[in-house]
């Protein structure tokens, strides 16, 4: 599945001619020192690249292209917007085919482990190399492997090489009503037990008003939204030798706190809601507070009654601080030509620029340097938290079975929303059914 593609060789004459790489049977260890060396034969830089972004949040970089990176780079960077499922599933397709599609490639920070092996080492594109503004932990999680998170099998023998650049810089909020705290004379929540507090004592004292809102619908949401009281209760989902981390006495209060105390003070069918609902339940001031992400969190602000009343904070500490990181990660295709990947290192590089990213934040983007949390901390009433979230964000687990992992837990924690499962009973489901599929995918061999 070729491409030609126009190129500029070194006397600036348009060319219309691309390699193949070579060897479809390689090796990952080979196929990254291909990536490492190049290809000689194949001279100049394309004319035009090709990218697939998510709707949404890829917007922002197609918006960003179309008014300013187009014009610095001179190459012409055709964006192709495709839902989340659709993206995912065409990514997988375009990879595991070694196709050349898309030059640029963005992902969810969970798929990245899943793609990770078909992703160019980044720096040896970037005619600047990565700005030191740059936050760590968003050059963290689009390293493989990811430093300081357990490895899969396969992984624990590679070098870490940067793979990709965030492009959306998220990591998951808690949001409140300060309005109805004050009510009832609470103070701003830095704890878990103080959102409890806070959350039973709006619930019985404050008429229509719920003391706090999750997403509780199975699978995806509820798994979400639980993930950053489990990482700041009971630490990381799985220790480094990926054994179910969350049975342990910690984990089991986490589980007790979401699902039944927490659920308790929640709207009425709540075990259905997602982050539409969250964002009404809020905006509205049906719910006093739960977690949100910064994207989210405009939504809630625009146009509903109680916008005004609604600060942001960093997510509450259990026995530590872990707000839950959620980053896009823009990568260069393996499989393109080297003429694609110099162009791609142009406009990547150009895209973490400063002057590129004010344009971004201007125009929606979250951002992810330091510089730019800085100079705009009060673009967004979200931006201050989110800044100071960021550095210390928890990603979830680095493993290729994530998806499966993650349906699997949420439909557990829904059970328990639902009063068919014990906390206890849970948890032993949660530790069978997570090791399982990890045991069939070779990590305990």
């Amino acid at each position: 599945m070729t491409r030609d593609t126009p190129v500029r060789d070194n006397s600036g004459d348009l060319v219309d001619r691309r390699s193949v790489l070579a060897s479809s049977g390689a090796t990952i260890t080979a196929l990254s020192l291909a990536g490492c060396l190049g290809d000689e034969s194949e001279e100049g830089t394309a004319e035009s690249i090709s990218v697939a972004a998510v709707e949404g949040e890829g917007s922002w970089f197609d918006t960003l292209a179309d008014e300013y990176l187009e014009d610095e780079t001179g190459i012409e960077i055709n964006v192709e917007l495709l839902p989340f499922d659709g993206l995912f599933e065409q990514l997988v397709s375009v990879l595991d085919n070694r196709g050349d599609e898309f030059d640029v490639v963005f992902m969810d920070d969970p798929w990245f482990p899943r793609m990770a092996n078909h992703l160019e080492p980044l720096e040896q594109w970037l005619p600047d190399g990565l700005p030191d503004e740059l936050i760590q932990s968003t050059v963290d999680i689009a390293t493989w492997p990811t430093p300081n998170e357990a490895v899969p099998p396969g992984a624990d023998e590679l070098e870490q090489e940067v793979r990709g650049t965030v492009a959306v810089g998220n990591a998951q909020l808690f949001a409140y009503n300060t309005d109805h705290f004050d009510e009832v004379g609470e103070d701003p929540p830095e704890t878990w037990d103080d959102v409890l507090e806070a959350g039973q004592a709006i619930d019985s004292e404050l008429d229509d008003t719920a003391g706090f809102v999750l997403r509780g619908e199975r699978g995806n949401p509820i798994n979400a939204s639980f993930y950053a009281v489990g990482g700041s209760m009971a630490g990381r989902m799985f220790d480094d030798d990926w054994s179910y981390n969350w049975s342990s006495t910690e984990g089991r209060d986490a589980i007790d706190l979401f699902a039944n105390e927490l659920a308790d003070i929640s709207p009425e069918g709540v075990t259905a809601y997602d982050s539409d609902e969250v964002i009404t339940a809020i905006g509205s001031g049906e719910a006093a507070q739960g977690l949100v992400w910064p994207g989210a969190a405009s939504d809630m602000l625009d146009g509903t009654s109680e916008g005004d009343n609604i600060e942001f904070t960093v997510i509450p500490e259990g026995t530590q601080y872990a707000p839950t990181q959620g980053n896009w990660i823009a990568s260069i295709n393996t499989y393109t030509g080297d003429p694609q990947k110099r162009a791609a290192g142009e406009v990547l590089q150009e895209f973490i620029s400063r002057e590129a990213q004010e344009l971004y934040v201007e125009d929606g983007g979250v951002p992810f340097r330091h510089d730019i949390f800085e100079e705009y901390i009060d673009h967004e009433p979200w931006m201050e938290a989110l800044y100071n979230s960021l550095p210390e964000a928890l990603p979830r687990p680095r493993t290729t079975e994530w998806n499966e992992i993650e349906e699997d837990h949420g439909i557990i924690l829904n059970n328990v929303l639902t009063d068919d499962m014990t906390v206890d009973e849970a948890v032993e489901q949660a530790e069978e059914d997570l090791e399982d599929i990890l045991d069939r995918a070779g990590y305990y061999a």
